[in-house]
């Protein structure tokens, strides 16, 4: 203990440093003078005073707090300001004024937020709702392309030429299948205490069962187990696990398990409802009668602008009308689940157009039968090819067009460049004899000639320009039946240098030379007709007897139809409802008939085409032997083209027919290869159309 006296200032500085703020920010209890405890004051005047000192220190205190506000850190009491400058800090009372600004605060605030979500929901609902209702809707629907129904095409009795035979594939995925199984598996384990939702999901793990899809596919049920891989030993609540299980590599997303089968018979795989299990509806085009059509009709080829690998005509009737045989393909909103399957078609989006049927001028029996006496000839002859029309002389109608050898447009891969091709539409030659008949018109025209002015042949062989120009034989002086009877190139030259230079190729173009046909078939021929110039004169001589020039088989048997018409071209046609185009005439009616009767002698005894006579009918027609063109110049020697065009009844021309053999082997010259085919042909089509007799039945003598 100290001796020294209390100093009559500690009080004074008691009291001064209770003032001062403390150094930390904790609030310290007041310690008590250090003076009086160490005096050992223990006088109840001292602790009066000193006790009243306390509570003066206390009340002043308490004072300032409700004036500035408690804190608790006396540290940050200046720096420390509220909002507006104000102290801050929580008041026991709290201030009128404070709470109003907070009051405002928060409620500025609250609807600032507010107008966000005001702004966006405008934005989302309004503004933008159409962009996210498209995106909700590809996730949870699809539209499907229902295919229409491709028309058929008939033959004039309405018999089906090719027809859409609605057909499905149903295929397996065993990837698909796999992970839904172990999905099933894995709900079964993880839901112990949903014994409802367990026995649902076991009931359809039941329904996986393999052995059922195997038979119903008619299928191994070891080739599915090998395909599927299930392992039932891995975690299948270990996702990377699983996904390591799942099937994978070629085969593992498509397996095929009906092939091109009826609906009826894929109906019994589909309705299975089994996982991993797809069908998938198409029309296959088919054509009952395909070797003779063939080449007329044409093929279905894949749409490679079609995401959906449809088909389209690729040839013939097929492509020229394909916009009115395909219809138009319908679109339907479905709905699919996660794994894009679809569930059920929500609405039509566009309608399914069928497509229209499309009758043609054909007659399914003269077509085959023209046919098999073309492939019947050709191989004979072991020709290259042969081909032949039959036209309606009344109407233009094309009866029959078929080419050999052909293909089955069942199975293209019979298909080639060469045995695709429509001969009678699409190649074009040198025709040779069988333009005498336009020659003679050409003649009987000029007003130089009737029928029985008389051409002096003499000595069978002409010169024109270098060039000598044979007969087979000495004819001597001939009438205009006997050029045609004979198929003098001697007299048919020296009609054309009589005439003026184009006298001869303005009649083959008047009729039809040189031009397409009205059929408009694809890829159609238009040929070549060069008119000569004056000087040309082995040019001009050439052309009336069928050199120097090209057409098609189709402008052949246009132009003969419009002689048995009796000088009226009738534009010819395939199609039977079609408008027919206007008909004109090109010459006067009793030139063409003589013509025809001049025709008549070349299949009688004498002529160049005796076989091409038909008992009971008078049959009028020219034959045309030609040589080949050899690509390396000239012509080829051995090798020849075989024509002939015929009418039938020549009294009055019913029906007209034209027929080629390119190259035949057998024999040379048409009236023997060629003849005989139309004779076949013509006889049963007069039969079928009950043309009647305008000539005796031959009687053979007992």
């Amino acid at each position: 203990m100290s001796d020294k006296k209390p100093n009559a200032n500690s009080g004074k500085t008691t009291s001064k440093n209770a003032n001062k703020k403390p150094t930390s920010g904790k609030v310290t209890k007041p310690l008590r003078p250090a003076s009086a405890a160490k005096s050992g004051q223990t006088g109840s005047t001292a602790a009066k005073k000193s006790s009243g000192n306390r509570k003066a220190k206390l009340f002043d205190r308490l004072k300032k707090s409700e004036e500035q506000g408690a804190y608790t850190s006396v540290k940050n009491l200046k720096n420390k300001r509220g909002f507006l400058g104000k102290a801050s800090g929580a008041s026991s009372r709290g201030g009128f004024e404070q709470d109003k600004n907070r009051f405002r605060t928060i409620w500025v605030i609250a609807l600032v937020v507010l107008g966000l979500l005001i702004a966006r929901a405008y934005y989302l609902q309004v503004a933008n709702a159409q962009f996210y209702q498209d995106k909700g809707d590809e996730l949870i629907t699809s539209v499907r392309t229902q295919k229409s129904y491709r028309g058929m095409i008939t033959d004039r009795n309405n018999l089906p030429l090719a027809v859409s035979a609605p057909l499905a594939t149903v295929s397996f995925s065993p990837h698909d299948y796999a992970r839904e199984y172990y999905e099933l598996k894995r709900i079964i384990i993880t839901n112990p205490e949903s014994p409802q939702l367990v026995a649902r999901m076991q009931k359809r793990l039941d329904n996986m069962d393999l052995t059922t899809l195997a038979a119903a596919a008619n299928i191994s049920v070891t080739e599915l187990k090998k395909v599927t891989a299930i392992d039932d030993s891995i975690d299948v609540t270990d996702e990377a696990a699983v996904k390591a299980a799942l099937p994978s590599g070629a085969g593992s997303h498509y397996l095929p398990l009906l092939n091109k089968v009826t609906p009826e018979i894929a109906q019994s795989v589909s309705t299975l409802d089994f996982p991993g299990v797809y069908e998938k509806n198409f029309f296959q085009r088919y054509y009952p009668q395909p070797q003779p059509n063939s080449q007329l009709l044409g093929f279905m080829g894949q749409n490679v602008s079609d995401p959906e690998g449809g088909y389209e005509g690729r040839a013939g009737i097929e492509r020229q009308y394909e916009t009115e045989l395909a219809g138009d393909d319908g679109k339907v909103l479905v709905l699919k689940d996660a794994k894009q399957n679809s569930l059920k078609e929500i609405k039509q989006i566009e309608p399914e157009i069928p497509g229209k049927d499309v009758a043609l001028t054909i007659d399914s029996r003269l077509q085959y039968l023209l046919y098999k006496e073309l492939e019947k000839a050709g191989r004979l002859q072991k020709a290259r090819w042969s081909t032949g029309m039959i036209v309606d002389v009344q109407t233009g109608e094309v009866l029959a067009l078929s080419t050999w050898p052909s293909f089955n447009s069942n199975n293209l891969n019979e298909m080639t460049g060469e045995n695709q091709r429509n001969r009678a539409l699409l190649d074009v030659f040198e025709p040779g004899s069988v333009m005498k008949p336009f020659t003679v018109a050409a003649a009987l025209d000029s007003g130089k000639y009737t029928a029985t002015t008389l051409i002096d042949t003499n000595p069978g062989s002409i010169r024109v320009r270098g060039y000598t120009i044979r007969d087979h034989n000495n004819l001597g002086r001939i009438t205009m039946a006997t050029l045609l009877q004979k198929s003098s190139n001697v007299a048919s030259t020296k009609i054309a240098l009589s005439l003026p230079a184009d006298g001869i190729t303005n009649m083959q173009k008047q009729f039809g030379f040189g031009s397409k046909t009205p059929l408009q078939f694809p890829g159609e021929g238009s040929g070549l007709v060069v008119t000569p110039k004056e000087k040309e004169t082995s040019r001009r001589a050439t052309v009336s007897y069928g050199y120097g020039l090209q057409v098609t088989l189709a402008q052949v048997a246009q132009a003969y139809s419009a002689l048995a018409a009796g000088g009226v071209m009738h534009p010819l046609t395939l199609i039977k409802d079609d408008k027919p185009q206007p008909s004109k005439r090109i010459m006067a009616h009793e030139q063409a008939m003589s013509i025809v009767q001049m025709m008549e002698s070349v299949t009688e005894p004498g002529g160049t085409a005796k076989g091409a006579a038909i008992d009971g009918y008078r049959v009028a027609g020219k034959t045309g032997t030609s040589r080949r063109i050899n690509p390396k110049g000239g012509y080829y020697t051995d090798q020849y083209r075989n024509v002939f065009a015929g009418m039938a009844p020549a009294s009055n021309p019913r029906l007209v027919g034209v027929m080629l053999i390119e190259d035949p082997r057998g024999q040379i010259y048409a009236g023997l290869t060629v003849a005989p085919v139309f004779h076949n042909v013509m006889k049963e089509a007069l039969r079928l159309y009950n043309v009647p007799l305008d000539k005796p039945l031959k009687t053979e003598d007992l």
